[in-house]
This record gives structure tokens, C-alpha cells and sequence, in this order.
């Protein structure tokens, strides 16, 4: 939102500015010339400008989606692996007479 709030306030100057530089100048590039007013140069070189960043935001944008997308995966691809551990250690606990792994069997108390 400030961004845009931002990005109006620049087009509203530049237009003013625009709007107040009405009168041709000769412009020069290199060896083309032609007639323009400073204003339209100036509101013409801020829209390029902004299309520019625009391209950049967008580029960093699919960036950030494409590693998103790569990390949801992962997250998919873990969760599935955790309930088929959580599958097995049902399956070996409810196996009888087998003990877990890396445990003790309990032996029962004997009475004297």
C-alpha cells in the first residue's frame, strides 16, 4: 500500500511537471535530434523508469514463488515421511512379543 501511495505522489509531480514545461527544446542524442518539450521528456523518462522496476519486481517476484513452490514440496515430501514412520512404529508396537528397538523388556514383579 505505501508503495502505491508512493508511486501516485511520483506520477502526480511528474505530470505537474509535465503540465508546467510546455515549451520545445531541440534534444539531442548522439547525432538524432528532434523537438520536445522538457516535461514530456521528463514524464517519459519517468515511465520508463518505472516499467524498468516494474521488470526487476517482477523477475525477484518469480524467483521467490519458484523457491516457495520448491519448499512446499520438501514440506509435502517430509510430512509423508513422518507418517510413514509414524506407520511403522504403530506397526512394531502392536506386534506381540517383539520389543522395540534399543528398549528393555519390562519383566513382570514376582510376589514373595
Amino acid at each position: 500500500m505505501l508503495r502505491l501511495l508512493i508511486l501516485v505522489i511520483l506520477l502526480a509531480v511528474l505530470i505537474v511537471f509535465a503540465l508546467s514545461n510546455t515549451d520545445l527544446e531541440p534534444i539531442w542524442l548522439v547525432s538524432f535530434g528532434w523537438h520536445l518539450s522538457i516535461g514530456t521528456l521528463v514524464l517519459g523518462v519517468g515511465v520508463v523508469a518505472l516499467l524498468f522496476g516494474f521488470l526487476i519486481g517482477l523477475i525477484g517476484d518469480m524467483q521467490q514463488r519458484s523457491r516457495a513452490r520448491r519448499a512446499e514440496q520438501h514440506v509435502r515430501t517430509l510430512e509423508s515421511q513422518l507418517v510413514e514412520l509414524h506407520q511403522r512404529l504403530d506397526r512394531l508396537q502392536n506386534s506381540v512379543g517383539t520389543p522395540l528397538p534399543g528398549t528393555v523388556p519390562v519383566q513382570p514383579e514376582q510376589k514373595v
